[in-house]
């Protein structure tokens, strides 16, 4: 099987993706192509990635079952740990014996993907496969995704933090249409990273349900957790809060104690150059205004 790599640069980390020669890739991954770039040699590789057509064995009595519940594929996920690796099992939605999956090094930087036939209905599957593999294999450059919603200015962005259903797609919309001058970063899995101390917010090919697919990054002025709520007030957040504030929404696979450990140090240099908040908010102009009030022009 003859096959092509191409390179995308997300958060200035470079994510290799190897693919079969016939794969026609812009149609396959449209949600990458803004951030596909030629190899970079100064730019560090985050992760490898491989999708093949071809089977590779997983021997379920010798790995160790970690989870077995997903936000995204429900009870059709699995997560298991072998001594070599970690297995991603993803069920099908027509056929429960056919398992799509992932194994990945254990740090996250070599991967393979097997789905079957790789055609078009199977971009969502492998787009996930991929977020995951980067998301953890980040950590390791100061980098760490999160669940959240990001508006931009030309000063910076401001991300809003909180559980699904909260209301962070709506807040960002009450920002872009109260806060004069704002845009729409990414609205569902951005990544944060420590650049020469500074910590910058990037967008994705990962926006969930929003198309807005942009390899931008500005500074980051706030993070926000949001909380519904008949009122409208906004808390700061320091130390320990601030902590708990942001772990929730981080990707991180908790298992691999290197990897949540080195999650943790970043976390506490963000806490340290970024105003935390939390706000209690009904979902109208008043909450987008008294927020943009408390972080505006924000320096620790």
């Amino acid at each position: 099987m003859t096959t092509q790599s191409i390179y995308y640069s997300i958060a200035d980390l470079q994510l290799n993706i190897t693919f079969p020669s016939e794969c026609n890739l812009p149609e396959l991954l449209p949600n990458f192509e803004p951030f596909r770039v030629s190899f970079q040699s100064d730019k560090p590789i985050s992760c490898s990635v491989t999708v093949t057509e071809e089977e590779f064995p997983f021997e379920r009595d010798k790995a160790k079952l970690l989870s077995d519940i997903s936000i995204v594929w429900g009870d059709n996920f699995t997560f298991y740990e072998t001594e070599e690796a970690y297995y991603i099992l993803i069920k099908t939605e027509n056929d429960p014996s056919i398992q799509w999956k992932m194994r990945s090094s254990k740090d996250f930087r070599k991967n393979v993907i097997y789905c079957g036939p790789i055609d078009k209905p199977k971009n969502q599957l492998i787009s996930w496969f991929c977020m995951v593999a980067f998301a953890q294999s980040a950590l390791l450059h100061q980098c760490v995704m999160i669940h959240a919603s990001v508006v931009m200015n030309d000063e910076g962005g401001y991300a809003f933090l909180g559980k699904s259903g909260t209301g962070k797609s709506t807040h960002s919309k009450l920002w872009l249409t109260h806060n004069e001058g704002f845009e729409l970063l990414n609205d569902d899995n951005p990544a944060l990273r420590i650049v020469d101390e500074e910590v910058r917010v990037y967008g994705t090919p990962w926006s969930g349900k929003t198309p807005c697919y942009r390899a931008e990054s500005r500074p980051l002025k706030a993070l926000v957790r949001l909380r519904q709520a008949p009122h409208n007030i906004f808390y700061v957040k320091e130390d320990k809060d601030a902590l708990l504030a942001l772990l929730p929404s981080c990707s991180a696979i908790r298992w691999n104690l290197n990897l949540y450990s080195t999650l943790i140090n970043i976390l506490v240099v963000i806490i340290d150059k970024v105003k935390i908040g939390e706000l209690h908010c009904l979902p109208d102009k008043e909450a987008a205004q008294i927020c943009f009030s408390h972080v505006q022009n924000y320096n620790k």
